[in-house]
């Protein structure tokens, strides 16, 4: 305010005005909504895309290691499954921590003002239905995409371990990789 009592232009005061009016709160969480979908929808293309790369690069790695009988080569299809399958487990928690919050800054609020709404993040709310629904078409394939390949990897490469000076260095990052992914997949196990 000037002297004379009355607001510039561009003063805190008029933007605390228009942040009152329901029609600019409607219209940011309207932006948000969008923003928030957007975003999951890059992030689920992203994961597809890190799943795919995982099936190819680690199969690839493993063929190669088989057919070259070497130990440190077969070890290094777990080591790219387990970095891939721990990043997905990152992509699907901020899917996850994405949804959780449109459900509880948007749609649970919508839900308590108007009868008979339900938003799509809303009505899949219950991590323990998502598991079961999800278990053997989704989770438990993501996580043998990240895990078989070591399964499959670690008993070769140690029935081949030519040159071993360089198949232990390589087995113990397998080994502590394979303790991260399992670690996240606990730590996010109600977001993914």
């Amino acid at each position: 305010m000037d002297s004379l009592g009355e607001q510039k232009p561009g003063n805190p005061a008029d933007i605390s005005a228009i942040t009152r009016e329901p029609h600019f709160a409607a219209e940011v969480l309207l932006a948000e909504y969008k923003t928030l979908r957007d975003e999951i929808l890059k992030k689920m293309d992203h994961r597809t895309s890190m799943v795919v790369c995982s099936v190819t690069v680690s199969s690839a790695a493993l063929g190669f290691g088989v057919e070259r009988a070497s130990g440190p080569l077969l070890l290094v299809s777990p080591l790219v499954s387990l970095l891939l399958g721990t990043l997905i487990v990152f992509q699907n928690a901020q899917i996850g921590e994405a949804s959780e919050h449109i459900r509880r800054t948007i749609e649970a609020p919508l839900s308590a003002t108007f009868a008979g709404f339900e938003g799509w993040h809303h009505t899949k709310r219950d991590p323990r239905y998502r598991l079961r629904q999800r278990l053997f078409s989704y989770h438990l394939p993501l996580i043998l995409i990240a895990v078989a390949p070591a399964a499959v990897a670690v008993p070769l490469a140690l029935a081949n371990p030519k040159p071993l000076a360089l198949t232990t260095p390589i087995l113990i990052v397998d080994l502590g990789l394979l303790t991260v992914y399992v670690a996240q997949l606990v730590k996010h196990r109600n977001l993914v």
